[in-house]
């Protein structure tokens, strides 16, 4: 079995033009907020995510982006090509 190294789920953030790539520690979720702050009203956010996400890891966006629903900011979810090592 492969463990990970790292329990927060790896995403790609895009915010306008900028772009944020990591795993989405508890940091760069607040660097992600603060994105849409500067952005004001109708900033759009764009979250790609393995397509292999498991439900747990998918809950912990979620919760993690979870104040940008009080902006009125939806995030939109969409599968990236799958995160693994080619045999």
């Amino acid at each position: 079995m492969v463990r990970r190294m790292n329990a927060a789920p790896l995403i790609h953030a895009r915010v306008g033009a900028l772009h944020r790539i990591g795993h989405l520690t508890p940091y760069l979720a607040e660097l992600i907020v603060d994105d849409v702050r500067r952005r004001g009203p109708g900033a759009r956010v764009d979250i790609l995510v393995a397509a292999d996400l498991d439900a747990a890891d998918l809950d912990t966006v979620r919760a993690r982006l979870s104040p940008l629903g009080s902006r009125g900011v939806r995030v939109l979810r969409r599968h990236a090509v799958r995160t693994g090592v080619a045999a």
